[in-house]
This record gives structure tokens, sequence and C-alpha cells, in this order.
């Protein structure tokens, strides 16, 4: 009966934004539209033919998308909401699971209820960061395996492979400290490890450029890396944490020791210690850092509030009502689309201009949603397969010269028909649209129609 309370709970925290709105939440989901729409237009077997940096995305999702929605293009926009949905009860499952197995039924309800109630995760889910969740379940999943020395782990480790690297990194690490601390089991952990890295072998050998270069490149720069991701900084996090922080930190050091939970321990200081560093991607690293924390939390709040006593209990009653206000509090004061309903309504018409147009974008905020809905070909900088006219100094120059000759100058370098859009909301740059180069299409659509 708990489990069922928890579960609706965190369904019901999910949707709540979706309620009275239909517009993805988040950053993300543009980007994922636009990819979902490309992998649809192509054969199975000619997906290496897309753009270099599609390709560079893992696979799995997208496969998965497609198989879902029959390869129909037109459903690609339905199923965006559903699959977050659906990959954020999977991580769930497999999150009751793995504690259930580790801990006995007790710690696992308090585990998922800390999961339901963590604001870092429900932000996770607000990014649209799909691949993250997804590879999370797998994780979870593949741990509740390796902890049955079931041969089931190989599918899930594989799926983790073909669907998110940095989660795919973490796994690698729980296969070898299992190698390492499971001594009896060390020819399964080995066989595991091997066939899974052998199916996803092909894959990374034919984009090593685009999926491992990007990420030992920056790593190899050292500490204070500046490319580290769109998520909380430190000290936010640490505050959006706070209220099962103790715990975790507390359950960590009374389980350090258990060969099974140092499957989890060790990804948890290994993702501790990269935040803390400030290595590559680390604002990301946080959501791995917090994942394997709740686990230790819930364990450590099943132990504490195990206890009888009328004080104990009344505590108990006072912490759970506390953290559900908390998670509702914050999901009503942030979980809101990046986009206004009208905005999104001014870039689908970009779909209505010429069939050959392309589509600048002045504001990275809202990139992926041109990318996503205008079914144009959008010139952003340093992403997507139209960013090749400007050099990165030209782009800066464009951004930072507030002359009009010199703007002017680098738009006519640019193909045309050229539109720009050029949203309120979050409005980082200025681009000055006045003057007669510029034909107003729409309340925040411009046409560039000056030849020389």
């Amino acid at each position: 009966m708990l489990f069922v309370t928890i579960f609706v709970l965190f369904f019901i925290l999910r949707i709540a934004p979706y309620i009275h709105n239909n517009i993805p939440l988040g950053y993300d989901p543009g980007m994922y539209l636009y990819m979902f729409t490309k992998y649809a237009h192509v054969p199975w077997w000619q997906f290496f033919s897309l753009p270099a940096w599609i390709v560079g995305n893992e696979p799995g999702i997208f496969v998965i998308q497609r198989l879902l929605t029959l390869g129909n293009p037109a459903l690609a926009e339905a199923s965006l909401i559903p699959l977050i949905i659906g990959a954020s009860l999977l991580c769930f499952l497999g999150v009751w699971l793995v504690a259930k197995k580790l801990w006995g039924q007790g710690a696992a309800l308090w585990t998922v209820f800390l999961f339901t109630v963590s604001a870092l995760q429900y932000r996770t889910y607000w990014y649209y960061y799909l691949k993250n969740v997804t590879a999370l379940s797998f994780v979870s999943l593949a741990v509740y395996s390796l902890l049955h020395t079931s041969y089931w782990a190989v599918p899930f480790v594989i799926l983790t492979f073909y669907f998110h690297r940095p989660t795919a990194v973490f796994l690698l690490v729980i296969l070898l400290v299992g190698w390492w601390t499971h001594r009896k089991e060390r020819r399964y952990y080995a066989r595991v490890l091997l066939i899974s890295l052998a199916v996803a072998a092909p894959y990374y050998a034919a984009t090593f450029t685009s999926t491992i270069l990007p990420l030992v490149a920056p790593i190899a720069k050292g500490f204070n890396n500046p490319g580290s991701g769109t998520f909380y900084d430190i000290l936010p996090a640490l505050g959006l944490s706070l209220i099962y922080l103790p715990f975790g930190l507390w359950g960590l050091v009374k389980q350090r020791r258990d060969k099974n939970t140092l499957l989890l321990a060790v990804p948890l200081v290994l993702a501790i210690l990269a935040v803390a560093c400030k290595i590559f991607f680390w604002r990301r690293l946080i959501i791995f850092a917090d994942f394997f924390l709740l686990f230790f939390a819930g364990w450590a709040a099943n132990e504490f509030f195990r206890a009888k006593t009328k004080i104990r209990l009344i505590v108990k009653v006072v912490y759970v009502i506390t953290c559900v206000i908390f998670i509702v509090v914050f999901i009503r004061n942030t979980a809101q689309p990046m986009v206004y309903p009208d905005e999104l309504a001014e870039i689908r018409l970009l779909g209505k201009t010429e069939p050959n147009a392309y589509v600048l974008v002045t504001d990275r905020d809202y990139m992926p949603f041109v990318y996503g809905w205008s079914q144009r070909r959008v010139i952003a900088p340093g992403f997507g397969e139209f960013d090749t006219f400007w050099t990165i100094p030209q782009w800066h120059q464009f951004w930072e010269s507030n002359n009009r000759q010199t703007e002017k100058n680098l738009l006519l370098k640019l193909p045309k028909p050229l539109y720009i859009f050029k949203g309120e909301r979050t409005t980082l740059i200025y681009t000055d649209v006045s003057g007669t180069c510029f034909q107003r299409i729409n309340w925040r659509t411009f046409k560039f129609v000056c030849t020389n």
C-alpha cells in the first residue's frame, strides 16, 4: 500500500506540469524532436548518413522512439511527453528493485520516497534529459541483475552504452568494482563486461571522433573545466538536497564495507570528486552523485525512523510532510516550459516560409525550439550542420561589434532566404533588427532582405 501511494505521488508530480500545458518542459525537447524527425526519414541501415552531430548522439532512444511510433514522423512531437514520463517511471521501478534487494522493503520505500521528493532528480526530468533518465533506469536494472548474478545484466549494460555515454562510464565503474570485490563471481562480471563491450564496440569505433574524443579531450585538460554542462552549481545543488543529504552521508559511511553496496558507493564517491574538482561536464555529474546518494539516504532514513518511540514517530510524520511540501512548492515555482505558447506558435509559423529558408537564432535558449519546431535550416553558434558560414571570431563580431555595417556584412555572408528569430524571454545578446535591411514578419520574426 505504501509503495502504491509513493508511486502515485511520483506519477502525479511528473504529470502535474502537463495538466494545462502541452509544451514539453526544459531545454532539450526541441533537439530530440529534430533528431526524431531526421531518424524517421532514413532507412535503418542508413543512420550513419545523418549529420555527424546527430550520429554522435547515442542512437538508442531514437531507435526505441521509431519502434514505438512505427517510424511515423507525424507522431514525433506527440511522443515527447510520454517518453520522458515513461522513462521516469522505469527509473522509479529500477530504484525500488535495487534498494529492496540490498536492504529490504523498508529501506526501499524510503529510497523511492526520497527519489520522489528529490528536487535535483525532478530538475533532471524538467530539463528533458531523456537519455540520462532512461540510462539511469538501465543502470538500476543492470545492478539489480548483477546482485542476482543474472545474465539479464548484459542487455541492460548494452542499452546503457547505446543510450548515454556518461552513464555508461559509471556503469563500467560498477562492473569493475563488482569484478574486484566479488571474487567468486569474477568470471561472471568479466563475461558481462566483455560481451557488452563487444556489442557496443562497432558503434563507438565508427563514431570515435564524435563520441569518444569529445569526452576524452576536455577531461585531459584537467580541473576547473569550463565545459560544465547545464545544471545547478554546487551550492544550489547542496541546498536542494539538504533534506536528505545528512542521511545519505551517514548511510555511505555505515555501508562502505559491504561488497554489494560498494557497487553504488564507489560511483557515488567518484561523482562527488569529479564535481568537487570541476572535471569536464561536472554540473551534469551532480545528477549522478544525487542519484547514488539517494540509495544510502533511503537506508539511513529507514534505520533512523525504525525506532517505535512516540517522539521518533512525530519526527517521521513531520519529516515526510515537510518533504512533500518542499517538492510541491519547488515544482509549482519552477516547472514551467522555457517558452511561452505564443512564442512556440510563432516558431511553428517559420515552417510556412520558403522551404529552403534559413533561420538565425540570436539566443541559445531558443535554439532547441527553433530546431525542433521551425522545420527549417537553423544557424546557431557552434551547433548543428548549418554552422558553417561564420567562424567563431565572426560570431563574436556579430555579438559584440555594435556596428551596423559590420553586422550587415556578416549577415550578407549567410545564405538566403534568411530569417531571424528574436525571442524576448531570456535574451542574452542584443540584436538590432531595425532599419531597411530587416522586414518584420511577425512579433519576433524578421527577414533579412538586403542583397549588398
